[in-house]
């Protein structure tokens, strides 16, 4: 557990901005800007939500934003860029596949779900609207959550030698984000793919702090999620 001791200086982000990025993630991205698109597609705009032109600039706009806002850690990010800041990203991309396929299959295996219901989601939206998908799952994501989970989350909560709670709030969160879809429509049986996005989530973490660098879990982030798009890409063409 040392390997999650290395990153011990105080976080550049103030109380007051860490808790901005928080509520504009958990409130305004998954709750209240999602109620705002319904209401316009019931009472002005029929189809606005699920318009794919609307939701690239939603999605893209929202990075934007996430950018400003996590802007300090990013710069702190840029003090630690070394060899390792690329390496340890690609060594823990092909870990991180290897290791969640491992653990999709004795899921599989054991409780007979072939998919988790966040992949299957994605498939089907894939199927309709590929650009609007791409943009999700290769720019917002990997930008986003690592902003959220790693920057904020882990990182501005840990204290020097105190790693513990904010990794597993961090990596509990991340799981259960990640089974939301399942959580909301009673799938409980979905559940069982929580400890791979928790596998996924620790190895993000490991890569963070074995660089010091966020850059560094957002390009782990990104090839994890290209990868999918390629191989959706391929069982759709």
């Amino acid at each position: 557990m040392k390997n999650f001791m290395t990153i011990q200086d105080k976080s550049p982000l103030s109380n007051r901005k860490a808790i901005m990025i928080l509520i504009t993630y958990f409130v305004f991205y998954f709750f209240l800007i999602p109620l705002a698109m319904w209401w316009i597609d019931q009472t002005w705009i029929p189809g606005f939500s699920t318009n794919p032109t609307n939701d690239v600039i939603f999605h893209t706009l929202m990075t934007l934003l996430f950018l400003y806002l996590g802007s300090q850690l990013l710069q702190e990010s840029n003090k630690h860029w070394t060899k390792l800041a690329i390496t340890i990203p690609i060594l823990a991309g092909a870990f991180m596949i290897y290791g969640s396929a491992l653990l999709s299959t004795l899921i599989d295996t054991i409780s007979g779900q072939s998919d988790p219901l966040n992949q299957a989601l994605l498939l089907q939206q894939f199927q309709i609207n590929r650009v609007s998908i791409m943009v999700q799952a290769m720019v917002f994501a990997p930008v986003v959550e690592e902003i959220v989970f790693r920057g904020v989350i882990y990182r501005h909560f840990k204290k020097a030698g105190r790693y513990l709670i904010p990794l597993i709030i961090s990596t509990l969160l991340f799981s259960t984000m990640h089974s939301l879809a399942a959580i909301i429509s009673g799938q409980w049986s979905d559940l069982w793919y929580i400890p791979v996005y928790a596998f996924m989530s620790l190895v993000l973490t490991f890569t963070y702090e074995k660089t010091h660098n966020l850059y560094s879990s957002i390009f782990l982030h990104f090839i994890n999620n290209a990868i999918s798009i390629l191989a959706m890409l391929y069982l759709v063409k």
